[in-house]
């Protein structure tokens, strides 16, 4: 008996209802490296000001410019813990998906930004690879650059974790896709 699925809406929002989900990817941790460092140089700013919290009391006493400085710095701190944080959930909410017929980017931001880009498998002219650099080679981690038939177009995945899976997967997929769209226009003999 041959059994009829629905994966409309299975895996993730959009998903076609014969789509088959193979993968998902989002950028390598080595992006929030940036970040880490300077929320830590940021906390040992704050643990600082806490251990010597009376000595800036007294120093803060009577002085309308270093109170205005350090209102102006509190408040500095605070946008710049929500910009960290921001950051972070925005990593986690960009991703790739890879499906048996499509490839999709979903972009998006907390706030502001949202935009899903799909390219068919058979539209794929090229795939490239590139892991460039030491930390690139020693953590696994690269560019994936798909270039589009008959347009200058190119989708580019920018520091991928395991690259090379995901290169592996969008290419069989594309051989797949291309095989199965040569079979379906051929004649019926």
């Amino acid at each position: 008996m041959d059994t009829i699925t629905d994966n409309k809406d299975l895996y993730f929002k959009g998903q076609q209802s014969h789509e088959t989900f193979i993968c998902f990817f989002r950028q390598h941790w080595v992006t929030l490296v940036k970040e880490f460092v300077y929320c830590l140089i940021f906390l040992f700013a704050v643990v600082s000001t806490l251990v010597y919290f009376q000595d800036i009391q007294a120093l803060l006493r009577g002085n309308v410019e270093l109170k205005l400085f350090f209102v102006t710095a509190f408040l500095m701190g605070t946008i710049y813990m929500h910009r960290f944080f921001l950051r972070m959930l925005n990593h986690f909410v960009n991703v790739g998906i890879i499906t048996d017929i499509r490839v999709i980017d979903h972009e998006k931001t907390l706030f502001f930004h949202d935009t899903v880009e799909a390219v068919d498998m058979a539209q794929i002219q090229n795939i490239e690879r590139l892991s460039e650099g030491f930390f690139a080679n020693i953590l696994k981690y690269g560019d994936i650059k798909i270039f589009l038939n008959a347009s200058d177009a190119i989708l580019t995945f920018k520091r991928i974790p395991n690259a090379k899976y995901i290169f592996r997967c969008i290419s069989r997929e594309k051989e797949a896709r291309q095989e199965y769209t040569s079979l379906s226009k051929s004649p019926v003999q």
